[in-house]
């Protein structure tokens, strides 16, 4: 390790005192004579500790600035020693795999924008650092990208001490910047940065352009928020119109050519900024721009880097793995493939830097759902090293965060973990999948471990549990087998053979890596099955009880103070949903059955409160009261806590709808209170669901269907003899 010390001035005899703790406690002391205004020192470093994100040891220094035996100064500072590299894989035309400290580590990271609601670009408090790098690691993340920001040293110093690898972006100018002014700008800023930050073992890589930003990218944005139809557009700081470039039909046509025109100087010049970054700092990776493919720009792939990324946001599963596996089955060595011209691919790591199923422009969106099935799809292949998620909290523009902008945190309705960590079992199937009952499924299941621990002896474990129409939980089948679990791989271990139960139920199959010795658990995941032959029946008897149902959209009568939902979208969601008070109500014929002879009548109904808007469940609660009636008899009230989305609403994203749900509610009435029920039957149940007019909280009520929501349960009335 080599040590240079400063001082003010160089006139009177000095000598530096160097003072470096180990992790283990070990002192080491040297001193240096200063010859002037400086000195520098090389010491070797024993014992040696590595830094890594789950032991992130330092050593701690303390500097003596001695003068006629008498300290006139100290400077307490600390480093960590880690090495960042690549090596090839088992394939020797795949990219080689990221190491840490000459071992392969999976890199499970983060966008993290770092912008605080109380400062913007400043957070109100340093614990706010410590918290967001803490949160992060609950939930299985090992490295956030700090996002075109240069971030408070206080945010890298937790990084380093608590143990969080971290990608540093620089700013990028904005369109119009990419001037000789932005540039020579740039580039000062760029040094500086590197400069102030070399000495952090937390950053493990610059990347210094994200997209296309500054250099023409934003042409979308631009069109998007100010319509020039037929008028100038603006591109790369420079107006262009139909006139300018003959060939062109329109201004924004022209504006495109302009840009793309621009590419070769652009080229060249990120060209040199990889280059200076590369002689400032050889012990890290520099990116040349984080990369997303732009229809209309040339360049924008990469040239010279040391990471080969993309990025890409889709919601639809289907999309998404075959987006996934163009871009693997197109990466190797020798291939062109995300590289501009001139350039291929060579042992770089690939990873993914930017992804997710909610993109700034949509909206405030539950993130559980599709962050579960993308990352579930770039684990599967062993050609990746790493993904970025978009990303750990929420910005003004931006709602798909881990967290809320104030860090408050969503809810995900399972443990992102079982995705999101060093070992994993991803499978090669839907998040959920419709089915017919009785049909054989085949799921294959692979490994993904990268945990230190290397694991040996491992059993994978099956059960396929379901829940049927009347809310009866079914243990269906379960299943075991040893599996090959290889280290620091991606490798497959079992398909997974089920035959489907014969009645409607959503199903849940959960696997579960456990060590053979102890049975503690190494790794795990689910996907979920609907099986059904159709919309359950209205009228379904058994030698015991009179089954009635009625889809949502069905009722024969409601009335609400506020907004209600039109028939056919109802229809089309399975649901149906009013604002306010007031109440929907379904008319369910009994037929020949006497009410006054049965023992035990049951209701059953999936419902929660209604809001205008679809955001990710989190504690902001949205409350509305809630009753049911049957023949005006009311038989249960409560309060509906919320109008929750997030992945346990499987089956409205099933339907295409943004994973809302329900509470289910199960009400009985039976001895007097049947009675009154039975008194003002006239051959047919009245169902009636209502946020009661006395209600403290009024804020509306929707009601879920057997193909929407989290159970696979309409509005049902069970009469039991």
């Amino acid at each position: 390790m080599q040590v240079r010390v400063f001082r003010n001035s160089g006139e009177a005899p000095a000598v530096a005192e160097i003072e470096i703790t180990a992790p283990d406690g070990t002192l080491i002391r040297e001193t240096a004579e200063f010859n002037g205004d400086s000195v520098e020192k090389t010491i070797h470093i024993k014992p040696l500790f590595l830094w890594n994100p789950n032991e992130p040891r330092l050593y701690w220094v303390n500097v003596r600035l001695i003068e006629d035996a008498h300290v006139v100064d100290s400077v307490q500072t600390y480093f960590g020693m880690r090495r960042i590299s690549h090596a090839p894989t088992d394939d020797a035309n795949a990219p080689e795999v990221l190491c840490l400290n000459g071992v392969a580590r999976y890199l499970r990271g983060a966008l993290h924008q770092a912008y605080y609601p109380e400062g913007v670009y400043t957070a109100g408090d340093v614990e706010r650092f410590k918290e967001d790098i803490l949160y992060a690691k609950k939930v299985g993340f090992n490295f956030l990208r700090v996002h075109i920001k240069i971030e408070d040293p206080l945010f890298l110093y937790y990084a380093d001490t608590l143990g969080m690898l971290v990608m540093a972006d620089f700013p990028n100018f904005g369109e119009g910047g990419d001037t000789p002014k932005g540039r020579e700008r740039y580039e000062i800023m760029m040094r500086g940065a590197i400069d102030r930050d070399f000495n952090h073992p937390c950053v493990f890589a610059w990347c210094l352009f994200n997209e296309t930003w500054g250099f023409g990218g934003q042409v979308e944005f631009v069109e998007l928020f100010s319509p020039t139809k037929g008028r100038k557009a603006s591109a790369a700081g420079v107006s262009a119109d139909a006139a300018a470039i003959p060939q062109a039909k329109d201004a924004a046509e022209a504006a495109t050519a302009k840009v793309k025109m621009s590419n070769v100087s652009s080229h060249a010049w990120v060209r040199k900024m990889w280059e200076l970054a590369k002689t400032l700092d050889r012990t890290r990776l520099i990116e040349d721009m984080s990369v997303v493919h732009w229809e209309h720009l040339d360049y924008y792939a990469h040239g010279d880097t040391d990471i080969n990324s993309w990025h890409f946001y889709m919601h639809d599963y289907n999309k998404a793995r075959e987006h996934i596996e163009k871009v693997v089955r197109d990466t190797y060595v020798g291939s062109t493939f995300n590289y501009v011209e001139g350039y291929k691919q060579k042992s770089q790591p690939l990873i993914n830097s930017e992804y997710g199923g909610v993109g700034a422009l949509d909206g405030d969106r539950d993130v559980s759902w599709s962050f579960k099935f993308l990352t579930n799809e770039l684990r599967r292949h062993s050609k990746i090293s790493g993904y970025i998620f978009t990303e750990l909290h929420d910005v003004e523009w931006e709602y798909n965060g881990f967290l809320n902008y104030d860090r408050t945190p969503k809810q995900f309705g399972y443990d992102p973990r079982i995705i999101n960590e060093s070992d994993t079992l991803p499978m090669d199937f839907a998040p959920i999948s419709r089915v017919q009952p009785g049909q054989r499924v085949h799921v294959p299941v692979a490994s993904s471990h990268f945990s230190t621990q290397k694991e040996t002896d491992v059993i994978l474990q099956w059960h396929l549990d379901g829940i049927d129409t009347l809310g009866k939980t079914h243990h269906l089948t379960r299943g075991s087998t040893a599996v090959p679990f290889p280290h620091r791989r991606v490798a497959q271990a079992h398909t997974i053979e089920l035959e489907m139960p014969q009645a409607t139920m959503l199903c849940t199959l959960s696997v579960e890596a456990i060590r053979r010795q102890n049975g503690d658990r190494v790794a795990a995941n689910f996907v979920q099955l609907y099986v059904t032959p159709g919309y359950p029946v209205a009228r379904d008897e058994t030698p015991r009880a009179l089954i009635l149902r009625a889809p949502p959209a069905d009722y024969v009568r409601s009335e609400w103070t506020g907004y209600t939902g039109n028939r056919d979208e109802e229809r089309a969601c399975d649901a149906c949903w009013g604002f306010g008070h007031g109440y929907f109500e379904w008319e369910l014929p009994l037929g020949d059955a006497d009410l006054r002879k049965a023992y035990r009548v049951r209701v059953l109904a999936e419902a929660s409160s209604r809001r205008m808007d679809t955001p990710q469940t989190d504690d902001d609660r949205f409350p509305s009261g809630f009753q049911i009636l049957l023949n005006g008899v009311r038989v249960y009230e409560t309060v509906l806590q919320n109008h929750p989305h997030d992945a346990r609403g499987s089956l409205t994203y099933l339907r295409g709808g943004k994973g809302a749900y329900g509470y289910l509610a199960h009400a009985t009435a039976e001895g007097d209170l049947l009675r009154q029920v039975a008194e003002r039957s006239d051959g047919r149940v009245f169902l009636r669901c209502a946020v009661p007019q006395t209600s403290i909280a009024q804020n509306g009520l929707q009601i879920y269907g057997a193909e929407c929501g989290r159970y696979p349960i309409c509005p049902t009335v069970v009469v039991e003899w």
